[in-house]
């Protein structure tokens, strides 16, 4: 059986660039693509309508969601399948997905604020699709994907985003695995290794090993950083080809909220950024 991708498609350019992405990384993977687009009656509007005495043009919302969907396709050309499906974005995309093996969204869509950096339909994906969901942000134009980044903090779902990254990745890609401790935060990184050295040489050994066991190749390289993870990831990132995270790491006690690091890189990361459930 063939692998599926599922594309979310609204008519923006964040979607067409979705699109793009997903058909550019697909394409040497002969992996099938299909391009989502949603469309449905606003309850109030329903309620509107009625006390008017007629009907929503249901047909007219379809063939409008159809229009945009083969505009996005046209524009990004390649083997797309179109599917049109009635209901809310956000459940149709996570719903279709469950039968697929990656879900793919653009960072925001056509009915986002453009002061919101990250649409509410990305982050729904992000947090309830049980398969690992892409966010690409705008623009995006296709390029190899050399350098792929990957955050690790010893957590179930750091693990599956490791094991994710080393079968996405083609042969020739360096991987690396950033993992940030936190031994003494309030001092820099030459102080901590100087008066902690055997806390921070047990931490490195820890994260060591745990990557050996999910990388016996060791086709990665690894790298532990001595400072916050939003900043050992934000600096890694940069020139990043693609950046891989777990859909929450430690110290998250709620298992519908995404974890705020996968938060903050989804919001301001340069490059796509996979999150990939524990379920993975």
């Amino acid at each position: 059986m063939n692998a599926r991708w599922i594309v979310g498609v609204d008519g923006s350019d964040e979607a067409v660039d979705a699109l793009r992405w997903a058909t550019h990384h697909a394409s040497p993977r002969h992996v099938e693509v299909t391009a989502v687009s949603a469309f449905h009656v606003p309850a109030i509007m329903s309620m509107m309508v009625a006390k008017r005495g007629f009907g929503v043009d249901e047909l007219g919302l379809q063939a409008t969601a159809g229009h945009d969907l083969d505009t996005a396709i046209e524009r990004v050309g390649g083997n797309v399948t179109a599917l049109v499906v009635e209901g809310q974005a956000s459940h149709v995309l996570v719903d279709t997905a469950n039968e697929a093996d990656l879900l793919v969204v653009g960072q925001r869509g056509s009915g986002d604020l453009r002061s919101h950096r990250l649409g509410s339909v990305s982050r729904y994906c992000a947090t309830h699709a049980q398969v690992p969901v892409v966010v690409v942000p705008a623009p995006w134009s296709p390029g190899p994907n050399d350098r792929i980044v990957v955050g690790f903090d010893g957590s179930e779902n750091a693990a599956a985003a490791v094991r994710w990254a080393l079968e996405f990745a083609s042969p020739s890609a360096s991987i690396t695995v950033v993992s940030a401790v936190e031994v003494a935060p309030w001092l820099g990184e030459a102080l901590t290794r100087e008066r902690f050295p055997d806390e921070v040489a047990e931490q490195e050994q820890q994260m060591a090993a745990a990557v050996d066991e999910l990388d016996p190749e060791r086709r990665t390289t690894r790298s532990v950083v001595l400072d916050a993870p939003r900043v050992a990831l934000s600096d890694a990132a940069k020139g990043a080809d693609l950046v891989v995270v777990g859909a929450r790491g430690r110290g998250v006690i709620a298992a519908g909220f995404l974890g705020s690091v996968s938060t903050w890189l989804l919001q301001d990361a340069a490059a796509p950024v996979v999150i990939v459930p524990h379920g993975d």
